[in-house]
């Protein structure tokens, strides 16, 4: 009888653990937007960026598919609109920035944090975003996004 207790909660926890890791995986990949000036706790000042540019930082890890997945789509947009906006890439895997990710409130990744070009947070999204759907949303918010190509 004891064997069959220890077995059972055994696979109590195995059954806990895998169903953490499936909510964390689909956590990382969901789609939620929220406008950030609805907000009055988003209102969060950045350091003012060089050359008055609007900014977007992108919340990331390696261990994320969703993360990978936009790396290719980052590159291109830092490369092809570096003179429109600035683009940062904050890896919350390392110890040096989960303050950072801490005081921004990031709980799924990716998350991706627009502001103006006073450092003020002006939108915020959670999960993949598409090459089109980022600019789209800086058109959206009053920025040209003409591409150096």
């Amino acid at each position: 009888m004891k064997h069959l207790n220890k077995r059972s909660t055994l696979w109590s926890i195995a059954t806990i653990i895998l169903l953490v890791g499936v909510l964390m995986f689909s956590a990382c990949s969901a789609g939620d937007k929220t406008d950030a000036k609805k907000s009055d706790t988003a209102k969060t000042a950045l350091v003012k960026p060089a050359g008055d540019l609007p900014k977007m930082v992108d919340f990331k890890s390696p261990t994320c598919s969703p993360c990978r997945a936009m790396e290719p789509i980052l590159a291109e947009l830092g490369e092809e609109y570096a003179h429109v906006f600035e683009l940062e890439l904050v890896d919350v895997s390392k110890q040096e920035n989960q303050q950072r990710a801490a005081q921004n409130a990031i709980q799924y990744i990716p998350t991706q944090i627009f502001y103006d070009a006073d450092g003020e947070k002006i939108f915020r999204h959670t999960g993949f975003y598409s090459k089109q759907d980022i600019l789209n949303k800086w058109k959206e918010l009053g920025y040209e996004m003409t591409s150096k190509k």
